[in-house]
Formats: structure tokens, C-alpha cells, sequence
């Protein structure tokens, strides 16, 4: 009994001692501390670059919107080399191009070009539109009229975090629609 008693006192005692309290507490709360600090700069960061490449990807669209003449290889690998300078980054980058038009006749689209543009030393490589992938597009082309032509931009860029806090590597994509304003239809000139 006296045990007891003598055992509570002491824990009475050692609990209304505060002397190291903010060390303890410290080195119990730093820890969290940073890591969430490191999750949102992560999650900032992600965000940031996110809300850039879909802006890069509109600036893109607009600028092929405006295009007089026809598209060229030179002109789809000048746009992937413009688009990977504005990413600002070490990760690849990818984009696919391509021109379609509604034939209201036949009640589907036509593929009138494609083409990407990748690095050289990338793992994923997307492939042009083709007559037998566009339907996977219909969903996401808005309605158009019987002739109407767009200009579909694809792009991708792969993301890893600076900061490994579970969040893992991502590829973010992009996809935007724009009509040409200025020609009926962007043609091609060359190969597709």
C-alpha cells in the first residue's frame, strides 16, 4: 500500500514538472512540422507547374489558330521545342497535333493531319491520330458544323516532385481545341 502511494506521488509530481517541456515538445512537433511544410511546397509546386503547361499548351493552340500557311515538320518540332523551353524544367515533354473536320454527310470526323513531337530519349512515345484512333477524340471534340475544322493540341509533361513526400511522379497531360481563324482548314504540307 505504501508502495502504491508512494509510486503515485511520484507521477503526481513528475507530471506538474515542466522544467524541458519545450524540448520535448519540440522534438515531438518539428518532425511534423516539416513534413508538412514539404507537402505543401510539393503540392504548390505541382499546382504551379500544372496551371503553366496547360497555359503553355492554350498559347500554343492560339498561335497555330493564326496560322495562314500550311503546318510543316519544321513547324510542329519548332512548336515541341518552344513548348519544352517554356516548361522551364529537366522533364520531357511531349505534344500531338492534329487537324479534323465534321463531315455531317457521313456524321464523322476526318482526320485531315497528324503529328507529334517527343525527345529522343523518351520512354513514352504518343503516336499521331490515325482514321482508326480518332474516334476515342469524338467525346471531347465540341459539335461542329457540316465542314467546320479545328485544331486539336495534345500535350504531356512528365513531373517529379521536389520533395518525396508520397506524392510520386506524375505526367500531367493537356488537351485544348481551337478553330484556325484566318484559313477553313490548317493543312499539312508533307508527310503526316
Amino acid at each position: 500500500m505504501r508502495l502504491i502511494q508512494r509510486l503515485s506521488r511520484r507521477l503526481m509530481a513528475f507530471r506538474r514538472d515542466e522544467s524541458g517541456s519545450y524540448t520535448v515538445e519540440t522534438v515531438l512537433v518539428l518532425p511534423f512540422l516539416v513534413m508538412t511544410c514539404l507537402a505543401l511546397l510539393t503540392f504548390v509546386d505541382a499546382y504551379r507547374t500544372q496551371i503553366s503547361n496547360l497555359r503553355i499548351t492554350y498559347s500554343i493552340a492560339d498561335m497555330l489558330s493564326r496560322e495562314q500557311f500550311p503546318a510543316t515538320r519544321q513547324t510542329v518540332e519548332g512548336l515541341g521545342r518552344v513548348y519544352d523551353y517554356l516548361t522551364v524544367g529537366d522533364e520531357n515533354t511531349y505534344m500531338r497535333i492534329s487537324s479534323v473536320i465534321w463531315d455531317e454527310t457521313n456524321a464523322r470526323h476526318i482526320l485531315v493531319w497528324s503529328d507529334v513531337t517527343f525527345p529522343d530519349s523518351a520512354i513514352y512515345k504518343p503516336q499521331p491520330h490515325t482514321e482508326a484512333t480518332l474516334p476515342d477524340l469524338a467525346d471531347r471534340i465540341p459539335v461542329l458544323a457540316d465542314g467546320d475544322s479545328i485544331i486539336v493540341v495534345e500535350t504531356w509533361m512528365d513531373y517529379t516532385p521536389p520533395f518525396d513526400v508520397g506524392f510520386g511522379g506524375r505526367r500531367f497531360a493537356n488537351y485544348t481545341v481551337v478553330s484556325p481563324r484566318f484559313v477553313p482548314v490548317l493543312r499539312y504540307e508533307g508527310t503526316s
